[in-house]
């Protein structure tokens, strides 16, 4: 048996796991309380120094220095429902539903532009761009699909921004983006074991004559006992844990034209990011190796001690690497504002279809771990509204559709993803004539998400079905069914001040 950390990328670059439901694909979801208040819609309005990550080219609006510091709190609601997880064998892998795998997380993003004449500024930006963490109760029933995942990342965006003229202002920056990501996840060791002393055991009985199959079967009977015993038991399974890290590095650009003293429209493009995660990998299987010799060998002398040798030779720790490509956005925004309400709206696209499989290389003899996956490009639209209630008070709203790049059949535990609505809230709060507060709250829900995974390494027949091809793939083979039911709760807080 070979296994397989088929959920590596997601681990250690997606955000959207589980553990995210703020934003579709890997995006965490929201850099700015300023934005968020409206969902995200405000890419056009240009108000504050956290515009940078929407647009650079609004800086031009801004005169002298500005400074901004976001604090978003998420307050993720995860459940999962299994409706007949299994093992290599198609046995039930028993256990819980995960229990609370997401948590509440902390996220900072900070913001600086200067205006060095009347055209031309400059600024920086620090943001976490995606970001996301899951971790179910180790015996959970998707257990030998992911056990926890941990995505962090920080971007660096340095930008200038040059006014060409009263309408039109462009804008430019480079990127730095630093990766860091964590992964656990079970091994069935026992199935996998049994699953070769099976094949021994046909090869062994084969007769001339006699159809392959029905050797099989009565060879499978003949074992049944020890299948049951073994398969999901934790007593013979094992797991392993990786670690990786990488920095990236790309540009964004942004375009800003003022129709009127009122009315703007803005243009903003993301560039991909490549990324190369190099790290380790660390397994656990001497326990469970051992467990399996004293079994084996107790009913068919001999065989567990060779199954044993196999897996500790197999299942040694070293390096591992993926190659990721982090998708190019383009978005479209407006802005209009008119006495004390401001109308506003972003549609952005996502070029996700360029992640169509995940490949880890280990750096020992196992071979690459493959995992289609066949995203598809998707949109957001959003609309918002400021109204001006005082001179003190801004009050904000939004609403937002986030489309999924994720279909149905390649939904992972990993990435439970499906499309979600946002409904934000919020408000400005001018403190002084150089400082204001933002407050922001948003709930969103993703649409509830069925999850029949088969974890095999991506292996086919000839006519292109997926099989368990021991040879060919690293991974246990069980297969996770459920239910996600995924929504969170958004809090963002950010201080805005000019100098």
């Amino acid at each position: 048996m070979k296994f397989a950390l088929s959920t590596l990328s997601a681990a250690l670059l997606f955000s959207l796991c589980a553990g995210n439901a703020l934003a579709s694909g890997y995006h965490f979801g929201t850099q700015s309380a300023a934005a968020q208040g409206t969902a995200n819609a405000n890419g056009a309005e240009a108000s504050d120094a956290s515009l940078l990550f929407s647009n650079p080219a609004g800086m031009t609006r801004l005169t002298g220095i500005h400074v901004s510091g976001v604090l978003n709190v998420v307050i993720p609601d995860g459940k999962f429902t299994d409706q007949g997880s299994t093992t290599l064998f198609n046995l039930p892998t028993g256990g819980s539903n995960g229990g609370k795998f997401v948590k509440p997380t902390a996220v900072p993003h900070a913001y600086l532009t200067y205006q060095l004449n009347k055209d031309l500024s400059a600024g920086f930006a620090m943001f976490v761009p995606f970001g996301s963490k899951s971790e179910y109760e180790p015996d959970w029933t998707g257990r030998y699909n992911s056990i926890g995942t941990e995505l962090k990342t920080i971007a660096l965006n340095p930008s200038i921004a040059y006014k060409l003229s009263d309408k039109l202002s462009l804008g430019a920056g480079l990127t730095a983006q630093f990766i860091e990501g964590k992964l656990s996840k079970g091994a069935d060791f026992g199935s996998g074991a049994l699953a070769l002393v099976v094949e021994q055991q046909v090869a062994a009985n084969a007769q001339p004559g006699v159809p392959i199959e029905v050797v099989r079967a009565a060879v499978m009977n003949r074992l049944s006992g020890l299948i049951k015993q073994v398969s999901g038991n934790p007593l013979y399974s094992g797991g392993v844990k990786v670690e990786g890290d990488d920095w990236g590095f790309g540009f964004n650009l942004g375009l800003m034209y003022n129709y009127d003293e009122n009315t703007r429209f803005g243009i903003a493009y993301r560039s991909s990011i490549k990324n190369k995660l190099e790290g380790e990998s660390k397994w656990t299987v001497k326990t469970p190796a051992g467990n399996l010799a004293t079994l084996l060998n107790g009913a068919l002398p001999g065989a567990g001690t060779q199954v044993e040798a196999r897996l500790l030779a197999a299942y040694t720790d070293s390096d591992a690497s993926l190659k990721v490509d982090t998708p190019e956005s383009l978005s479209f925004s407006f802005f209009n504002q008119e006495n004390k309400l401001a109308v506003m709206g972003d549609l952005t696209l996502t070029r996700h279809s360029r992640f169509k499989e995940l490949r880890i290389d280990f750096a020992n003899q196992l071979p690459d771990s493959l995992t289609p996956e066949g995203w598809i490009n998707t949109f957001r639209a959003s609309f918002g509204v400021n109204y001006l209630l005082s001179d003190a008070i801004k009050l904000r709203g939004g609403v937002a559709f986030d489309q999924s790049p994720v279909r149905e059949r390649t939904r992972t535990p990993s990435l439970p993803d499906n499309d979600r609505a946002w409904i934000s809230t919020g408000l400005n709060w001018k403190l002084d004539n150089k400082s204001s507060m933002d407050f922001a709250l948003s709930y969103i829900k993703v649409r509830d998400s069925q999850v029949n995974s088969y974890d095999n390494g991506g292996q086919t027949n000839g006519v292109g079905s997926a099989i368990c091809n021991p040879a060919g793939n690293t991974s246990s083979c069980a297969t996770v069914r459920g239910r996600y039911q995924l929504s969170s709760a958004l809090l963002g807080i950010q201080y805005n001040r000019e100098f």
